[in-house]
């Protein structure tokens, strides 16, 4: 039977819930109300998304009767759901995830804080470099063998995706330079140990809806740049 790997979503659940336990309500409304909405924002997407993670042993879920009189479902993260979350950061940054525009590449590197050692953040950021000169020089080509005659709409439009690709590569060289020259904060630090498992509630939704903002604003920022360019 082939495996079934997670969607980018079930990937952000995964790193939301890695960093502290959490309800399906809590989860929903870290996506309804940040810009992880452009993931999925829909009940009908992210309580089906929790329910086969748990189903393929990456989530563990426990009923919480502490807080109400009705019992709520929290889930924390397996160990496999740990090791399959940092397989994925590592992965490679590849042409079809950037044609895409799911949000992949920038999302695990917001998730890959703590998470990976500096080498390997360097080393994935080095990947989506070449990924994108790659693609660049691809669409550097289809522009000089795109005919005059092909109207000025199609090719400002061809434009307006180059200078897309064009920030988002001058964002990752920065990117890169400025992690070459970080050290590692007494948070870092902290990060990079094994996370203890804390119990869901309003505590833990705080927590999450913290993490999920900060991270949220890598994405927004450079959808921004994107835009600016364009």
């Amino acid at each position: 039977m082939r495996q079934e790997h997670p969607t980018t979503l079930e990937y952000a659940i995964l790193g939301l819930i890695g960093i502290s336990p959490a309800t399906g309500y809590d989860i929903h409304k870290v996506f309804a109300t940040t810009p992880l909405a452009h993931f999925s924002s829909s009940p009908g997407a992210i309580y089906p998304a929790l329910r086969r993670l748990a189903r393929r042993g990456l989530l563990a879920a426990q009923l919480d009767r502490t807080i109400e009189a009705r019992p709520r479902r929290v889930y924390a993260l397996t160990k496999a759901g740990r090791e399959h979350l940092v397989s994925w950061l590592r992965q490679a940054v590849t042409r079809e995830e950037l044609i895409r525009g799911a949000g992949a590449p920038i999302l695990r590197f917001a998730l890959a804080e703590g998470r990976l050692a500096k080498r390997e953040v360097l080393a994935y950021l080095g990947s989506y470099r070449r990924a994108l000169e790659s693609y660049l020089e691809e669409l550097h080509g289809y522009s000089r063998r795109m005919q005059a005659d092909a109207g000025l709409h199609p090719r400002l439009a061809l434009e307006h995706g180059v200078r897309g690709y064009q920030g988002e590569l001058d964002w990752v060289e920065s990117a890169i330079l400025q992690i070459k020259r970080a050290r590692r904060s007494p948070s870092q630090r902290r990060e990079s140990r094994p996370r203890p498992e804390r119990t869901g509630g309003d505590n833990a939704a705080g927590t999450v809806a913290k993490h999920a903002e900060h991270l949220c604003r890598v994405g927004a920022v450079l959808r921004h740049r994107r835009r600016g360019r364009g």
